[in-house]
């Protein structure tokens, strides 16, 4: 097998490969990346977790063909330091990979390629086209809500529900929800509904630069994300999300508007006392004002307040500050909407009509 290549493409689909490159002690081939000469322009390298694996294309002179395996980590490592403008290798018949750009050379093992796990095939797949502008924000305002306890597994990812040409995502890990709606220019019938995992998530934010359409494929249990000459594929989270339609109140007693980067600041300033257990935040409304109070036992007491039009009775609730301000952070509007209805229900943050974002409130002391 040889073949040679163009040396920072071939570094760029490396790099993008290292996150899915697996550590398992127990399938040592998984550590390395799959390299298949496809014809004899194209070569394909893959990497694969058994969980998640991207396939990547790039253009490539192949001189023979043939397939192998090499260290992911360690090929990544070398092409990056390498500084010709190409990189030429060969690989023998008992894998060892020689490594040549410019003056530098390295030889190292490799492994036969027919023990690789291969790519799941996406047959008789739904498919749809997604601005990748889109699915960008649809995932950053919803995927730091995503529940890192691995006892509630059906939380360990973003819920997707397509339906009647609108794409829904929410993310929960049972003290906060976020969720987006869009309408999008989807097929009207189809009806999909599925969670992806948070390493997922991770890796197609990775990919995604803002530009062009993503095309999604969805399987029985699998989703694939394509563009150009980049193909991942992902098992699904199998079983039912709770329902979420639940959690969010129908209606509010009151709501106020903010200035979301004023709102945002205050809280980061009172939160600057609290720590650990103590990761509290009083919220008091009055006529015209909103007050911000923490304690901690171990360091002190913060205050501070914002103008606020609100008009009604005094009313106290208290939130994990963080929770609000990873919330906040996502918003791209000025202006925000607080609702709330009692110190022991959920509070509300919307910013637009597609987007909702819902707190459950700490106990008072």
């Amino acid at each position: 097998m040889h073949f040679l290549c163009d040396r920072i493409k071939l570094t760029e689909a490396l790099q993008i490969l290292q996150n899915v490159v697996g550590t398992n002690t127990t399938l040592p081939i998984l550590s390395n990346i799959y390299i298949d000469t496809v014809d004899k322009n194209t070569l394909a390298l893959t990497a694969n977790n058994l969980e998640v694996g991207i396939h990547i294309k790039i253009d490539a002179t192949v001189g023979e063909q043939g397939s192998c395996t090499l260290p992911g980590k360690k090929l990544y490592e070398i092409t990056r330091e390498m500084i010709g403008s190409n990189v030429e290798i060969e690989i023998s018949s008992d894998y060892v990979g020689v490594i040549k750009s410019g003056n530098a050379v390295y030889r190292i093992m490799g492994m036969s390629g027919e023990d690789y796990p291969p790519m799941p095939r996406l047959d008789k797949a739904h498919n749809v086209k997604i601005s990748e502008e889109m699915l960008r924000e649809l995932l950053r305002k919803t995927s730091y809500a995503i529940s890192n306890d691995e006892t509630r597994y059906l939380l360990n990812g973003v819920y997707m529900v397509i339906s009647k040409g609108e794409i829904i995502v929410v993310a929960t890990d049972g003290r906060r929800l976020a969720m987006v709606k869009k309408i999008s220019e989807i097929d009207a019938n189809l009806e999909v509904a599925v969670i992806i995992p948070a390493r997922t998530v991770a890796e197609l934010m990775r990919l995604i630069h803002g530009e062009g359409d993503m095309e999604i494929l969805f399987c029985e249990n699998q989703v694939g994300f394509k563009k150009n000459n980049v193909m991942m594929v992902s098992k699904l989270i199998e079983g039912k999300f709770p329902n979420y339609e639940q959690v969010i109140p129908k209606k509010s007693r009151e709501r106020v508007l903010l200035n979301k980067q004023e709102f945002m600041s205050v809280i980061r300033r009172v939160a600057l006392i609290t720590s650990g257990k103590s990761n509290l935040v009083k919220f008091s409304f009055n006529k015209g004002l909103l007050t911000l109070t923490a304690s901690n036992p171990d360091i002190g007491e913060a205050k501070d307040d914002m103008n606020v039009d609100y008009s009604g009775e005094e009313f106290s609730i208290a939130f994990n500050p963080s929770y609000l301000t990873e919330a906040l952070k996502v918003m791209d509007e000025e202006q925000i909407a607080f609702e709330f209805t009692e110190s022991n229900l959920p509070g509300v943050i919307k910013s637009d009509d597609s987007f909702t974002y819902v707190i459950m409130p700490m106990k008072l002391r």
